[in-house]
Order: C-alpha cells, then structure tokens, then sequence
C-alpha cells in the first residue's frame, strides 16, 4: 500500500449534515409538541382550581373535569354522530367547493389585468359584507337545510383562497417570465412551470385559512337556523344553560379544525415538498 492511499482521510459527505439536521428539526417538533401539552394541562388545572375555589362562576366557565364528563356523556348518546356528520359534510362540500372556486377565479384574475380590473371591486365588495348578514339570505333562499349552510361555507372560505391565489400568480418573478419567454415557451407552460409552482405556497396558506373559516360558516349558518348539526346542538344546550355541554360540544369543534388543518398541511409538506427542503437546509 503506497504511503499516499495510507494517509488518505476519510471523505465526509452531506448526508450525515442533513440527517443531523433533520434529527434537529425533529428534535424541535416534539420538544414544541411536549411544551403545548404542559401549557394545555397547566391551563386546565388552573381553571379547574379557580372553579373549586369559587374564583370564576361555574354557570359561565365550567370545571374541565365537567367538560370531560359532558363529552363522554355526549359521545355515549347515538343522536350526536348524525349532528356532527350534518357539520362535517357541510365544511368539507363548502371548503372543498370555495377553494375550487377560489382557485379558479384567482387564476383568472392573477393571470388576465383586464379581468381583475373588472371583477375584482364586485369581489371585494362581496366581502366587505358582514358574515352574518349572509346567513339569514341563503337561508332564504335554500331553506333550513344543509344546502344554506353549505353555501354560507362556500361563501366565506373562497375569498382568502381568491386572494392568496392571484397574489401569487401576479408576484412572479418578472425576469423569470421573461426568461421563459425567450425560450419560447407557451402560456400554458409558464403558468404550470413558473406561475404556479411558485404561488403554491401563498396558495395553501390561503387553503388553510379557507378551511378554518369554511368551519366558522357552518356553524354560523346552523346558528341562524338549522334542524340539525354542532352550531345547532349549541344553540339548544347554551339555550338550556347545560355549559358543560356547550363547552364539549366547543371542543368537539376545535378538534374538529385541528384534524383537518393537519391534513391541509401534511398536504402542503407533500405538494410544496421543496419549501421542507428549504426550511431543512437553512436549519442545518
């Protein structure tokens, strides 16, 4: 063996620096995940301890030890999973509907000035309307059932797709459009090889916004008025001042966003895989 291939160090590669670097970003998520959960049990005990001590009324914030109950209570009663399937299938039809919506005419407008130019004071408009003055005219105009509420979802959940949709797409980089340009590329490949991919991420923020208030109008809507649905069991168990059902019922709710936001961004990590990528790289 030559004393050259003897004194040969060993040659270190990138991967263990980004395997280091994602065992770092790990590390991070699950100390971040342990915090919530200290800080949601400190929280509890507290409230729990000021309720005990007569600090706070329980007519207005009940012990959690009765919310806990009230929620095994609700969940053993077979009426409650035809509620809380009427609120899903309404959040999920109206998020999905307002961000196909959404997208598309964000699109148009991100791409055609003209257009923008002409719709855009109606779109705003629209949305400068309080949400609540929306109800009680789908619900006219639908009735009572799921449709309205449906629609009120839509309604609501579309404009922060719209807008994040056309921001997007009118934010690309213009050298980089030019430089497509003169490669001679087409519309239809600058918009799914540049526009698009780039918009992607102030898209799916748009999308997650989108869906917390896709929630935010169903129940509004079953507020308003329903036969049926969570907004609707609210209305009726706040009416009888049973607040430890109100508050499960809440709960019920928030879980409910926390599920489907989840979802929303293992979506995003899957699509937007290079923004990971990124956020990994400056990490290490």
């Amino acid at each position: 063996m030559s004393e050259r291939t003897a004194t040969k160090e060993p040659v270190t590669d990138k991967p263990p620096v980004q395997a280091s670097g994602l065992d770092s970003g790990r590390r991070e998520r699950t100390i971040g995940r342990i915090g919530a959960i200290m800080l949601a049990v400190i929280f509890l005990v507290t409230i729990e301890l000021l309720v005990l001590n007569e600090v706070l009324n329980d007519i207005i914030v009940p012990r959690p030890t009765d919310v806990v109950s009230a929620l095994i209570a609700t969940f053993s009663e077979g009426f409650f999973y035809g509620h809380l399937w009427v609120t899903t299938l309404e959040v999920l039809i109206g998020f999905v509907v307002g961000t196909l919506l959404g997208f598309g005419l964000g699109a148009l407008l991100g791409i055609s000035r003209r257009a923008r130019a002409i719709s855009y004071p109606y779109i705003v408009a629209f949305q400068g309307l309080p949400n609540i003055v929306l109800a009680p005219v789908f619900i006219t105009i639908f009735g009572f059932g799921i449709e309205s509420k449906i629609v009120m979802a839509i309604a609501i959940s579309f404009f922060p797709v719209l807008i994040n949709t056309m921001a997007g797409l009118t934010g690309v980089d213009p050298q980089a459009r030019r430089l497509m340009r003169s490669l001679s590329a087409s519309d239809w490949h600058i918009f799914t090889k540049l526009s698009l991919p780039s918009s992607l991420p102030l898209i799916f923020a748009g999308i997650k916004t989108g869906l917390t208030l896709a929630l935010v109008g169903a129940i509004v809507g079953e507020f308003v008025g329903a036969e049926s649905g969570l907004g609707y069991l609210l209305d009726v168990y706040s009416y009888q001042l049973e607040i430890p059902r109100v508050w499960a019922i809440t709960t019920v709710l928030a879980v409910m966003g926390v599920i489907l936001l989840l979802f929303i961004e293992w979506v995003d990590r899957k699509v937007v895989f290079w923004q990971s990528q990124r956020e990994l790289a400056t990490a290490v």
